[in-house]
């Protein structure tokens, strides 16, 4: 009952609270899921994970920490050099329910400047820490012109329990038309498991798209590569 209620809950954020503005299911009538990634960039592992996406063709959207692009700036400028969307996930991983209202946008404006002086996109995609999530940050999120993006399906790869096992909990509810999935780049076990899962998915007939529009979703698909973009 309470996953059903958090359906319930973010359907209609999504399209009666905050129409555009927020996401956690690709709309309808796409055909398409979202691969995420939060937390990087991370200078070993997140090459890596765009190495394994390069390979399948696949596209992707990149949640990043300001303070992990400051250091690792070259491989943000390569998230957007192949094509990859990029949001912010705050500047230090502070949960947003934590702040208040002028905090939260003056984090959500320091992230997005670090974004846009390293690789010069600048990008209205924001991804909440932890997902943790009010009406009250909701709304100033929307409110300062975000589109704030959640998410349909995680694997809970932060456990690092093992390829095996993160491929198991992969399989025991595998994306469908519509997903957003959260992964985290970061994470070796995570690279490897998708260096499996990612040809599999596109042999299935599965597109990805990556989310790029900078403040509002595009409204058709561009054809970039092998992806599509929302």
């Amino acid at each position: 009952m309470l996953a059903l209620a958090r359906t319930l809950s973010k359907d209609l954020l999504q399209q009666a609270v905050f129409p555009d503005r927020f996401l956690w299911r690709l709309p309808k009538p796409r055909r398409a899921i979202a691969l995420t990634f939060d937390d990087g960039p991370h200078p070993e592992h997140t090459p890596a994970m765009l190495d394994v996406l390069a390979r399948a063709g696949v596209r992707a959207t990149f949640f990043v920490v300001g303070r992990e692009v400051e250091k690792h700036p070259e491989v943000a400028r390569r998230i957007v050099a192949e094509g990859h969307g990029i949001g912010g996930h705050s500047y230090d991983h502070t949960v947003m329910t934590t702040l208040d209202a002028t905090a939260l946008v003056d984090d959500l404006a320091h992230c997005r400047r670090v974004i846009r002086e390293a690789t010069g996109l600048d990008t209205g995609l924001f991804r909440p820490p932890k997902g943790e999530v009010s009406l009250r940050s909701i709304r100033t999120v929307c409110r300062a012109g975000y589109t704030l993006v959640h998410w349909t399906k995680t694997y809970s790869d932060y456990r690092q329990d093992g390829v095996e096992p993160l491929t198991r909990r992969i399989d025991a509810a595998p994306p469908v038309p519509g997903d957003v999935l959260l992964f985290h780049d970061h994470n070796p076990l995570t690279v490897r498991a998708l260096d499996l899962k990612l040809p599999q998915w596109r042999s299935a007939g599965l597109e990805f798209a990556p989310l790029h529009r900078p403040v509002e979703l595009q409204v058709g698909p561009s054809k970039v590569g092998s992806g599509k973009s929302l």
